[in-house]
């Protein structure tokens, strides 16, 4: 690896027991390219594509801990050291994609976040019948951590209340919720 192509500066960030996303340090990178020149659109909060990452080794760059850059959030989901040389690694990562938004926790401090909105999306009952079509949206833990109901998120100008959690959608990196217009 040359250390010219090194040239995009990267937060390595990991979650914290409290889920607040923790900045440990910083680093330089070179964000190489995605696996497909045409991959499908996004169906959700995560980018069907994978993108690359090339960078010095680091101990704390391992499966789970992201990296923050050029406004990218990136979760890295595997790392190749070349030769066990503990010299430069190739770093897979799914990469969180979304709309800009704001989440605003009751009585809390609104942060900026990224979402995925989902209009008309089946709202299923505990059998797993369809009993009605609601807006569901896609956060990434590692920004808002778990909303609650009540909540409210800003989506493109538009005032939305959480009024549940969208069952088995939480698998730690992405939460679902489902969300009804504010009035």
């Amino acid at each position: 690896m040359r250390a010219g192509r090194l040239d995009t500066p990267a937060d390595i960030v990991v979650l914290s027991a409290d889920l607040c996303p923790v900045v440990l340090d910083w680093l330089w990178v070179e964000i190489v390219s995605k696996e497909s020149a045409d991959p499908p659109a996004a169906s959700g909060l995560r980018a069907p594509a994978k993108v690359t990452v090339r960078s010095w080794w680091d101990e704390r760059l391992r499966p789970g801990v992201y990296l923050r850059a050029d406004g990218r959030l990136l979760l890295i989901d595997d790392v190749r050291d070349f030769n066990n040389q503990r010299a430069e690694v190739v770093i897979t990562c799914s990469e969180l994609v979304g709309q800009p938004a704001e989440y605003r926790p009751q009585g809390g401090v609104p942060v900026s976040c990224r979402v995925h909105l989902m209009h008309q999306a089946p709202y299923l009952d505990d059998l797993g019948q369809v009993t009605d079509y609601k807006t569901k949206a896609e956060v990434a833990i590692i920004e808002v951590g778990r909303p609650q109901v009540d909540d409210q998120l800003l989506i493109a100008g538009a005032l939305y209340n959480v009024i549940a959690y969208a069952r088995d959608s939480d698998d730690g990196v992405v939460r679902g919720l489902w969300l009804e217009p504010f009035e």
